[in-house]
């Protein structure tokens, strides 16, 4: 059950109001943004990538090795280590919009993205062809693909994915990473909205056993 209640304003504050309002009483385009905006912002941290925003509370510092490591041979054992390094300048671009999430899915297999991998996101950054990106399809669902811009696109590269260089392609779609999954092209009706661009993949490789 509603009730209407009168509410009254100065005329500075009504003053305020039809500004964001809009002169026919609807919420102004700006007011209509910032909806979306938090409409995507939900989808973005509730998705099944499980997002978390990074605190940067503390530092980490590792000492940093003054020379490339080979793969091959042992190097040197010699002096190696430089200053130390704050793992937060190494990892972190803008402080104000890193995120932490984890595979979901194994569509980025090929890109060395496994499932429960760690990935950091900056959502400052402009996404640009070949990103790995955070994406949200319609406003509705969340997914880690690479960013694809059909112009920036040869009609050989085209061709190696569909088999047809003359295939039609949106402005923009998402690539998958494993022939196991389709790649995401939105029709006419469909939209992508880059949520943010993944920087680092924090694959981790040695796994402590509990009973150590």
């Amino acid at each position: 059950m509603s009730k209407k209640l009168p509410i009254y304003f100065s005329d500075e504050a009504w003053s305020s109001l039809q500004q964001l309002m809009g002169s026919d009483g609807k919420p102004s385009p700006t007011i209509n943004a910032l909806l979306e905006q938090q409409s995507a912002d939900q989808a973005f941290f509730n998705s099944s990538l499980s997002v978390q925003a990074i605190q940067k509370q503390s530092r980490l510092e590792i000492p940093v090795a003054l020379e490339r490591i080979p793969a091959g041979p042992a190097f040197a054992n010699k002096d190696v280590f430089d200053k130390a390094l704050d793992l937060n300048d190494l990892l972190v671009i803008n402080p104000l919009e890193p995120f932490i999430a984890h595979v979901a899915t194994e569509s980025l297999l090929y890109a060395g993205f496994e499932i429960n991998d760690t990935f950091l996101v900056d959502r400052s950054l402009k996404a640009k062809h070949g990103d790995i990106v955070v994406a949200l399809i319609d406003n509705r669902e969340i997914t880690l693909k690479r960013l694809m811009v059909t112009e920036k696109m040869s009609k050989e590269e085209i061709a190696n994915i569909f088999g047809d260089a003359d295939k039609v392609l949106p402005d923009i779609w998402l690539k998958a990473e494993n022939p196991a999954y389709e790649h995401i092209i939105p029709n006419d009706s469909e939209s992508i909205v880059v949520q943010g661009v993944v920087t680092f993949n924090l694959k981790q490789l040695y796994k402590r056993s509990s009973h150590t």
